[in-house]
């Protein structure tokens, strides 16, 4: 659901004032751009360092993934920005990030956002569960698999974050980094490097081979079956073209995802 961005001088009193009593008077305020899942995006200037703030009213019907997101989020980093804070405080629920400055990543073929953000991948898939509750999330492709058990195929015990989206991937000079984990959950190792072939073929920049000759450059998409990456491919097409129906921005997914299953089932 797309939500307003607001500004940070349009927050309530109380709820500006929770927030400045962890981070000391806030300077200036810079509106960040992107994103549908905060009303509020904000690159704030404290006493205290810089700091990415973003948050939703509490009756929000995603408010319960903000929360979420707060629980993982101290066990982020590296990987991730670390989360310094969770504010309740005048019908708002806002998460302070260490501010991250870096780009946006660049898909296209060459790049070198594609090295590191294969690195930070690798980096994830070898990472132990954090501690806490994480959804199965194989489920998302139940309704779009032939057979009812096929799904199964993409169950694991690995964090993953499903939303490679390049906006969800900031450049530095040393590393890339994954921001917006609200869809995260647990599911095979593989998973986000399939995922992130999808993306780069959805950018109409790679073909469904190129991506996936990047993809190769990961430990874990070894890991995959054949026959676990043909399903996949498959159930993607089917999904995102289910909600390219009804979603206009989903449209360059579609192709992505119905190119690479072409692809797998050559």
């Amino acid at each position: 659901m797309e939500s307003r961005r607001l500004r940070w001088e349009e927050l309530p009193t109380a709820v500006r004032a929770a927030v400045q009593e962890r981070t000391g008077p806030v300077f200036s305020a810079q509106t960040m751009a992107g994103g549908n899942n905060a009303a509020v995006a904000a690159r704030l200037c404290t006493a205290r360092g810089e700091v990415f703030v973003k948050g939703l009213p509490c009756t929000h019907p995603q408010h319960w993934a903000q929360r979420w997101e707060a629980e993982l989020g101290v066990h982020m980093a590296p990987t991730g920005p670390r989360l310094l804070w969770h504010v309740e405080a005048g019908g708002w629920c806002l998460l302070g990030f260490e501010y991250i400055a870096g780009r946006h990543a660049c898909y296209a073929p060459g790049s070198p956002d594609l090295l590191l953000l294969a690195q930070t991948l690798t980096e994830l898939a070898s990472r132990p569960l954090p501690p806490v509750a994480l959804e199965p999330v194989e489920w998302r492709w139940a309704e779009y698999v032939r057979e009812s058990a096929d799904h199964q195929r993409f169950a694991g015990d690995t964090l993953v974050h499903t939303d490679l989206n390049a906006a969800n991937v900031l450049i530095t000079c040393e590393r890339s980094y994954l921001v917006d984990w609200v869809w995260a959950g647990r599911g095979a190792a593989w998973l986000d490097a399939a995922i992130a072939v999808i993306w780069l073929v959805a950018s109409e920049l790679h073909t469904p081979a190129s991506a996936e000759a990047w993809a190769a450059r990961m430990p874990a998409w070894h890991q995959a079956p054949a026959r676990a990456l043909d399903l996949f491919a498959a159930a993607n097409a089917v999904k995102w073209g289910d909600i390219a129906t009804r979603e206009e921005w989903a449209r360059g997914l579609c192709r992505g995802a119905q190119l690479w299953a072409a692809h797998r089932s050559r």
